[in-house]
């Protein structure tokens, strides 16, 4: 399930999951919590049946342990990339 799910996220700026990055910022501004997006996301992606939604961050850290990355450089990333979606 992780390495689906680190390509799920790695992806997520462009093709396919560029559409997921917009309607994360679309759910951000609505106002939804992050389990609410993220378990409605679920429905249509298995990689992410599994996740703890309990525990985000946690779950986030544990992912990046596991493929070497760091999660505090993947989140800066994020950031930036919304950022300039929202100017």
């Amino acid at each position: 399930m992780a390495n689906s799910l680190m390509s799920f996220l790695g992806n997520m700026t462009g093709g396919r999951g560029g559409n997921i990055l917009m309607q994360a910022v679309g759910a951000m501004m609505r106002g939804d919590s992050p389990q609410d997006f993220l378990r409605s996301l679920a429905q249509t992606r298995p990689e992410l049946r599994g996740i703890n939604l309990n525990d985000l961050d946690g779950e986030a850290q544990r992912i990046c342990r596991e493929h070497g990355k760091n999660a505090d450089e993947i989140a800066d990333k994020i950031k930036q990339i919304v950022s300039t979606m929202t100017q």
